[in-house]
């Protein structure tokens, strides 16, 4: 069976393992930083479960800093296999979030009888930031289970959110990662801000992790024009290689912002927390008393199947009937650590 899971303490050599198929700024391929990031998912878990989603008073600080990092567990392997995460906000006082806005400006000449759509980049930032979801990473001998374990994984996502909407922002944002040269380089970090910082790429990306001061510091503060560039840097401005999670992205209501990140010029997708489907549309059910025990049919709608049980929020993928009630096995119901009368989530799967 395959189940959704706050990330432990144990997850961390597997969490290290999918992290070198991404290392990205959410999910670096580095040991230490990882561990502290489970660290913090830890707590954030736990705060959540303790003060029921309330983000007021003394729980403010906290929820602002909360991290949730989730793990899609092979019950059977005994080990994850893909992971996703929520950034409760970007963009504090003492650590604002910072994006290049994607302009375009008309120029016309009646004497040469010419026209121009000039594109521009503008750095802005806010210390009053939206919720991030990002780092999903999935094992590729998972890709195509009958599971859906890429959505699963990104709608998770959302059905934490709806669960604990006060804990989250109005806005939530998801950055996809650009297309990178064979060496690593990046080619508008290569063209911009390498030449207002003096670093290289990676290690742009790894200093920006602890502080991203440098980035007010040095950059420029006017719109910069990007036909400047090259062709061929131009043409991987809002460019991402990641196609099938933007398209499920797209499903649950997220659009391209016209925002790109700062370092690689990775588009950034956003919908208001209360527009996206996933977390509008999750119905909230009570058990019945006996679990499914018929046969699964072959061509059956999926949802995800969340819960807040004995073993804490846990979530899994399972079959809907024709009048759209969710099939829950015996195992099913053990894994999720929930029982006849408990309250679960139904979150369609796009």
């Amino acid at each position: 069976m395959l189940i959704l899971r706050p990330i432990a303490e144990s997850d961390l050599d597997a969490l290290v393992d999918l992290a070198r198929q991404l290392d990205s700024l959410n999910l670096p391929s580095d040991r230490d930083f990882l561990e502290r990031r489970i660290d913090a998912s830890l707590r954030s878990f736990a705060a959540a479960q303790r003060d029921g989603g309330a983000n007021g008073g003394a729980t403010r600080q906290d929820w602002r800093k909360a991290v949730y990092v989730f793990v899609l567990e092979d019950t059977a392997a005994r080990r994850g296999v893909g992971t996703s995460t929520i950034i409760a906000k970007q963009g504090v006082p003492d650590a604002p979030y910072f994006w290049l806005a994607v302009t375009s400006e008309e120029r016309r000449s009646t004497l040469l009888d010419r026209r121009f759509v000039h594109s521009k980049l503008h750095l802005l930032s806010t210390e009053d930031g939206p919720t991030e979801v990002g780092g999903l990473i999935l094992d590729p001998a998972y890709r195509c289970h009958a599971d859906k374990c890429g959505k699963a994984l990104s709608i998770v996502r959302f059905a934490y959110i709806s669960r604990y909407p006060e804990r989250f922002e109005r806005d939530v944002i998801a950055e996809m990662l650009s297309p990178f040269e064979e060496s690593g380089e990046n080619l508008l970090w290569n063209a911009f801000g390498a030449k207002f910082t003096g670093l290289a790429y990676r290690e742009a990306d790894r200093l920006s992790a602890r502080s991203k001061q440098f980035i007010a510091d040095l950059f420029p503060r006017d719109p910069v024009y990007s036909t400047l560039f090259p062709e061929s840097v131009q043409a991987t401005i809002g460019k991402t290689t990641a196609a099938a999670a933007v398209a499920i992205l797209e499903k649950v209501g997220f659009r391209y912002l016209h925002q790109v990140d700062p370092f690689d010029g990775g588009p950034y997708y956003g919908a208001a927390r209360n527009a996206i489907s996933s977390v509008r549309d999750r119905r909230r059910l009570v058990l019945p008393g006996l679990p499914f025990e018929g046969i699964v049919p072959a061509e059956g709608t999926l949802a995800l199947l969340s819960a807040e049980g004995q073993l804490g929020f846990r979530a899994t993928v399972v079959p809907l009937d024709p009048e759209g009630a969710p099939l829950v096995s015996k195992a099913c119901r053990e894994a999720l650590g929930v029982a006849a009368g408990d309250e679960v989530l139904v979150t369609p799967l796009p």
